[in-house]
């Protein structure tokens, strides 16, 4: 059991993929831990592009203040585009957290 909620909270709360790699599952675990990164890597440039389009079409002579820096962050989660990044994101970081708990209960099951 101690294995198990190990393996959820490397998975949970560090990075997806380092529970499979706490239970020896190095193949899954690698897979993971790179389609996390790269899910992180399109989720920030995506913002970055709109939140950059949304500063150049409206607000591109006046300097970048705080309250302009509000308002772009809160249209650009309102996009949808925003969305399917953060969603698959999120997607994988509870299926990694689910694999990794259900890996570590089997292999103790099998050292029983």
């Amino acid at each position: 059991m101690r294995r198990a909620i190990i393996a959820v909270l490397l998975s949970t709360l560090v990075f997806p993929g380092l529970g499979q790699l706490y239970n020896q599952d190095r193949r899954k675990g690698i897979f993971l831990v790179l389609a996390a990164n790269a899910l992180l890597g399109l989720l920030l440039l995506v913002t970055l592009m709109l939140l950059s389009r949304e500063y150049t079409a409206v607000y591109y002579p006046r300097p970048l203040t705080l309250e302009i820096f509000q308002s772009l962050l809160l249209d650009t989660v309102a996009s949808p585009l925003f969305w399917l990044p953060f969603g698959l994101l999120l997607a994988l970081w509870g299926y990694a957290a689910v694999d990794a708990g259900r890996r570590a209960n089997s292999v103790q099951k099998e050292e029983s």
